[in-house]
């Protein structure tokens, strides 16, 4: 009995022994990452821009999150053209606001932990990618392990470098004129031989983009391209354009029209109180406070 107590004894301290041992390697191999978001899972962008914009305000601000109250990462000038990667509209004081997230020019001063850069390349994952040189910085990017970096100029710990592709920032859609992507052509199927005796089914062709247009000669009307994200509500007011309109989700209680909504040929009322994805046209008239989207497709989002 009492050899098989300190068997027991024996084992117990060996297995204490091991997991301090592997409690102290953990501990490094995070103080070593501090900079490299291990934890934090990288934002995911699209292999490529679909669509592309001109930026249309003489010194245009480009930020680190799509509020006011963000850190400017570069400007940009009028007739700079832009990648745009995606849309969103944020409800800041009481109103709403477009943005646009787009891909960073090369004028954009990005800054990476110069640690974690060996041979031109991150040495670790999700190295975070910030728009100054300290840790208090908004990142804007995040880079695998091996991609390989330029390096501009060095500053203490931090290493400038050209803004990669993972690379991206945030513009109001006002100051941009967005242009449509064309739908790609699909390439022609060739046709069967006549003594093949194989029965072929002829393609059927992949859905178009909405049919919309965003041809305006009224100069005291913006219209563009509106994809969009919310909440379909019925308008009690008499005087409103529209019957419908899109909110923002609610937060506090609290949830603000985005825009009216009119859908010819489209039963909005069964959308009424649901999550919503719509494309379409926004029109906005000088002096309106709220835009109206002629709406051509509408999905659920669950």
């Amino acid at each position: 009995m009492r050899k098989y107590t300190n068997l027991c004894n024996s084992h117990r301290r060996f297995f204490a022994l091991s997991l301090g041992l592997a409690c102290a390697t953990l501990s490094s191999a995070v103080c070593c990452h501090a900079d490299s978001g291990a934890i934090t899972v990288a934002q995911a962008a699209p292999a490529g821009a679909a669509e592309r914009g001109t930026v249309k305000g003489e010194r245009s601000n480009v930020r680190s999150r799509p509020t006011l109250h963000s850190e400017v990462i570069t400007q940009l000038r009028k007739g700079d053209a832009v990648d745009v990667l995606e849309h969103k509209t944020v409800a800041e004081h009481e109103k709403s606001m477009e943005w646009l997230r787009i891909s960073l020019p090369e004028t954009a001063k990005c800054y990476v932990s110069a640690k974690h850069v060996a041979d031109g390349a991150a040495d670790v994952d999700n190295l975070n990618v910030r728009c100054g040189p300290g840790s208090s910085y908004r990142d804007v990017g995040k880079l695998a392990k091996g991609t390989k970096v330029e390096i501009v100029a060095k500053k203490g710990d931090w290493a400038q470098i050209r803004p990669t592709a993972d690379c991206s920032g945030w513009i109001a859609a006002e100051l941009v004129d967005v242009q449509v992507a064309p739908a790609p052509i699909a390439a022609p199927e060739p046709a069967p031989t006549a003594n093949s005796g194989e029965i072929v089914t002829p393609p059927v062709a992949a859905p178009s983009g909405p049919s919309v247009s965003v041809v305006n000669t009224d100069p005291d009307v913006l219209v563009t391209y509106a994809v969009k994200d919310g909440y379909v509500g019925s308008v009690t007011e008499s005087n409103a354009p529209a019957a419908f309109e899109l909110r923002t989700p609610e937060a506090d209680r609290l949830s603000f029209r985005v825009a009216y909504l009119e859908a010819p040929g489209l039963d909005l009322k069964k959308y009424d109180s649901k999550h919503v994805r719509l494309v379409g046209t926004q029109r906005w008239h000088k002096g309106d406070r709220y835009p109206v989207i002629s709406v051509e497709r509408i999905d659920m989002v669950w």
